[in-house]
């Protein structure tokens, strides 16, 4: 089951990580295009700076578990080196697990707002009037896929010798 469940993340990543990429892309495009047309025709793009707020939440969220499954973010591991070996592995269950709670609250209440603002039809107050479910729903989506991933690799280091 979590052989599968870890293959199945492996293409989630790919595809939100693809995501996130292209949307990476067009924020620099967006930015680039806004900072000429504000500096040479001073005619900036209404609404431009409220899509480059969304687009580097979404990167965010959409990036953060292919991050922590490829390790690739900072992490202070001094002390870890200096453990033994028993010691080391119930350390790094802890920490994942203190990832795992974190992700499952961002989950839980990121649900429960997204769908509070769905239901009341909240828009972001801006130029845009973007609908903030729209906005949100980014956040229990990418830490759903987080939380799966800290399962994984709780289950990998538990399964370790």
């Amino acid at each position: 089951m979590m052989k599968s469940l870890d293959r199945g993340l492996a293409l989630a990543h790919k595809l939100l990580v693809g995501i996130g990429c292209a949307l990476l892309v067009a924020l620099v495009v967006c930015v680039n295009t806004d900072l000429v047309l504000r500096s040479v025709f001073r005619r900036p793009i209404e609404g431009m700076s409220e899509m480059t707020e969304i687009m580097l939440l979404y990167i965010t969220f959409l990036g953060t578990a292919w991050v922590y499954r490829e390790d690739g973010h900072v992490v202070v591991d001094l002390l870890v080196y200096e453990i033994y070996a028993k010691a080391k592995k119930a350390l790094l269950v802890t920490n994942n697990a203190i990832v795992g709670l974190v992700a499952l609250l961002l989950v839980y209440y990121g649900s429960l707002t997204t769908i509070d603002h769905f239901i009341r039809g909240v828009r972001n107050a801006s130029v845009l009037e973007t609908p903030m479910a729209l906005i949100l729903v980014v956040i229990p989506v990418g830490s759903l896929v987080l939380l799966l991933e800290v399962l994984v690799k709780i289950w990998k280091i538990l399964r370790s010798p």
